[in-house]
Order: structure tokens, then sequence, then C-alpha cells
């Protein structure tokens, strides 16, 4: 038995509903780009458009992560100066580095937990092929 996914069916189905060229490979839309020359100007503008569409959402990423750096800089000067004003038994520039130094250890531990408890969230290949389709046979069902 033959079993497509969802995004196939629906790549089919818009090839279809188009009639275009969605699902050609290279050399047919060339040869068809030269047959045609406004499919030619089509698929041109679709290309342009998704060039434009990339370089928007790289643009806005970019200066999102900008955003964010600022923020974590400015959050990190503001602790530094917070622990600079205690009173502590070795210089200011020693409470900066090490202040520095744990937060970044923290930050780092922090994303090794998310990673590790994403990972342990989401079934690898072998431990979805142990279970068997049909459940735990030796799980008592309710009659």
């Amino acid at each position: 038995m033959v079993v497509r996914s969802i995004s196939q069916g629906l790549q089919q189905w818009v090839t279809t509903l188009l009639g275009g060229a969605a699902g050609l490979n290279d050399e047919e839309l060339k040869a068809q780009a030269i047959k045609n020359q406004s499919e030619t100007d089509r698929l041109v503008q679709i290309e342009n458009a998704r060039g434009a569409v990339k370089l928007r959402l790289m643009t806005r990423l970019g200066i999102l992560a900008l955003v964010a750096l600022a923020i974590v800089v400015g959050a990190m000067v503001v602790i530094i100066q917070a622990a600079g004003d205690l009173e502590l038994p070795w210089s200011r520039i020693g409470t900066a580095v090490l202040t520095f130094l744990c937060a970044s250890g923290l930050t780092g531990l922090a994303t090794r937990w998310f990673k590790r408890r994403r990972a342990a969230g989401t079934p690898t290949a072998a431990s979805a092929s142990q279970t068997p389709p049909g459940g735990d046979p030796n799980q008592m069902t309710s009659p």
C-alpha cells in the first residue's frame, strides 16, 4: 500500500490547479520558458518575489537579533555596575570579570538544559520502531 504525505498531495493539487511549472524539473522549465515568453516572465516575477520576501525576512531577523544583542549587552552592563557597587574584598575589575563569566556559564547551562529537554520530548526513530503500532501488548485495557 502506497501512502502519500499530506504535503505531497497538496503539491500535486496545486500543480494541477495552476497547471504550471510547480512539478517540473529545471530542464523542463527551461524548455517551457523558451517556448512561451509569458511563462518566462511569470517565472521571473515569481522568483523576484521570492527573493524579495527572503530579503525582507532576513532583514527583520537581523534587526531583531541586533535589538536582542543590545538588550543583553545593556543588561550585562547594568548587572556589572550593580555588582561593582558591592563592597567585596577584591577589586572592581575582578567583580566585573567574575560576574561576566558566571552569567555566561549560567546561560550555557540553561541552553544545554533546554536542548536536552527538547530532545527528550521528541521520539527517535529507534524508540518509535520498538513500540508496536497497536500499543503495548502487556498493557491491560478496560472492557
